[in-house]
């Protein structure tokens, strides 16, 4: 009898990295309102290089743990988290649910001055992709799929979405991992942006229903699920 033994995924680099702080964080190594130690010293302290810790930070940055202030340092935030070991798939499937919930919702309560809001982060989005700006890119889809969330008018599920992107640590990052080829990704991310917010505006609840879950498909495929 031929026994099927599971694929084990290989955690990034800089999600070993992030989760490592998160720890740190957790056990007041580094308490909420502190100063990380600066860039080059901290990568020294955990035996990284400067690269991958730079990635590490863009995820915990983007996750909410910390915030990075130019020209001043990486501050650690003051809200509270919880570490957990929820899988890339858990994490996925709930977005899946909570997110094609919300563009439906938001598709009917019409708010023009959210709408709005998605609109421009869509072109904030296409600049930061001509710009070659990953990080960027990826601060803005946060922002786009959270005001997605507050656009449906139901706090609760507002509350669930940001609970989820606190757990992106977990999540390979599409541009962080495939450099080659990463402006297709973003670039067909955008267009996915475009018609969820196209159909939100055209007050099309179905059609922001289904352009949520093909959104949702397509992140799956790029993070090998």
């Amino acid at each position: 009898m031929h026994m099927v033994i599971p694929e084990v995924k290989q955690e990034r680099l800089y999600q070993k990295i992030a989760n490592l702080i998160i720890k740190l964080i957790n056990d007041s190594i580094f308490p909420p309102g502190s100063f990380l130690p600066p860039e080059r010293e901290l990568a020294k302290q955990l035996g990284v290089s400067r690269a991958s810790l730079r990635e590490a930070l863009i995820v915990l940055e983007i996750s909410g743990w910390i915030t990075i202030q130019s020209g001043n340092g990486v501050i650690v935030t003051d809200k509270k988290h919880s570490a957990s070991d929820y899988t890339v798939e858990e994490i996925l499937y709930s977005r899946e649910l909570v997110d094609s919930h919300c563009a439906r919702l938001a598709a009917q309560a019409g708010k023009d001055e959210l709408i709005s809001q998605l609109e421009a982060l869509h072109l904030s989005m296409e600049k930061a992709i001509s710009e070659n700006n990953v990080h960027g890119f990826y601060s803005l889809d946060k922002q786009f799929h959270l005001t997605v969330s507050e656009a449906s008018q139901n706090r609760v599920l507002l509350d669930m979405s940001r609970m989820l992107w606190e757990q992106r640590v977990n999540i390979p990052y599409a541009g962080l991992d495939e450099r080659s080829g990463n402006r297709d990704v973003l670039t067909s991310m955008n267009k996915q942006h475009k018609a969820i917010v196209d159909a939100i505006r055209q007050a099309d609840a179905d059609g922001a229903y289904q352009k949520s879950l093909e959104h949702l498909a397509y992140v799956r495929q790029i993070v090998g699920l």
